[in-house]
């Protein structure tokens, strides 16, 4: 090799990394994702605060803007999802919008009292079109394996108390122990109830060994593979249905919330005894880091 193309190719690789440092540096940075003021507070029930998991987000699909999945903000212009949930395949559906900032879906400023003299309410609802829909390049729709994606957003956020990012999990991150509570968010169906609740819940949930979720599903009356890139939780005292596709399953380590699943799939009746089945985000950090752009 000539020392021309020794220079060429030296030049290639290192535009390649500074190319892959940059987009690792688009991620919200560990100082400020995954921390939100409801922390402070005494938890007394299993409803949310006004400002609870900021980093929520709901998709909208078609003109009436009807919410079938949720998201989580990753950074001041990107949500991640499911592949099913950026690119279903159902023809009727279209993802048009994202929404951010939301807890109660009947109104567009939300106020709740925490005492007598004290009544809290959050800034207006972020709206957003969408400018990219992202789905990992090996989803395959039939098995749901790599299924995840990412929106990229018309324009930026504005970050507030009520919008923010919330962390990936990194090598660095402790691994998740059998029996081990994590958290759920969304706007889905809860129990057997036919409509979506208005208000953003958060659920409880146990991490499951893959070999006991393997366990579970084999008693399933149809074939149901779970694969290593998938993790799995079971809701304490509800079960997420419809609609909270797409959302994370989180943990919080000292307050600080990181995902550490993304909702794929779940037994469609609710209040079943079977695990929901989530993406494993730690398996696809790099994918998510290289995808990212300003």
């Amino acid at each position: 090799m000539s020392t021309e193309q020794q220079m060429f190719l030296y030049f290639i690789i290192l535009n390649g990394l500074i190319v892959r440092a940059a987009a690792r540096n688009l991620l919200a940075h560990r100082s400020y994702c995954g921390y939100q003021h409801t922390d402070d507070y005494t938890r007394l029930n299993n409803n949310t605060f006004i400002d609870e998991f900021p980093w929520m987000a709901q998709l909208l699909y078609n003109e009436n803007l009807k919410v079938y999945c949720g998201g989580s903000l990753i950074n001041n212009r990107y949500v991640l999802t499911t592949a099913h949930c950026v690119n279903p395949h159902f023809g009727r559906f279209n993802l048009t919008m994202v929404r951010l900032g939301d807890y109660n879906v009947n109104t567009e400023i939300d106020c709740i009292k925490h005492r007598e003299d004290d009544i809290e309410c959050s800034d207006p609802v972020q709206l957003f079109g969408i400018e990219e829909k992202i789905t990992h390049p090996f989803y395959v729709f039939r098995t749901k394996s790599n299924d995840i994606g990412l929106v990229r957003l018309s324009s930026s956020v504005q970050f507030s108390d009520y919008v923010r990012p919330i962390c990936l999990p990194d090598n660095n991150s402790l691994q998740l122990e059998d029996g081990q509570i994590l958290f759920t968010s969304g706007w889905g169906r809860l129990g057997n109830r036919l409509n979506s609740t208005d208000i953003k819940k958060r659920v409880p949930t146990v991490f499951i060994s893959i070999e006991k979720c393997i366990a579970h599903f084999n008693e399933y009356p149809k074939e149901i593979v779970i694969n290593e890139n998938q993790l799995c939780a079971k809701e304490i005292d509800a079960i997420t249905c419809s609609g909270d596709s797409g959302g994370p399953l989180m943990r919080s380590k000292k307050n600080q919330w990181e995902v550490v699943g993304i909702l794929a799939f779940g037994v469609k009746q609710c209040g079943n005894e079977y695990p929901t089945v989530y993406i494993k985000v730690l398996d696809y950090v790099d994918w998510i880091k290289d995808t990212l752009r300003n």
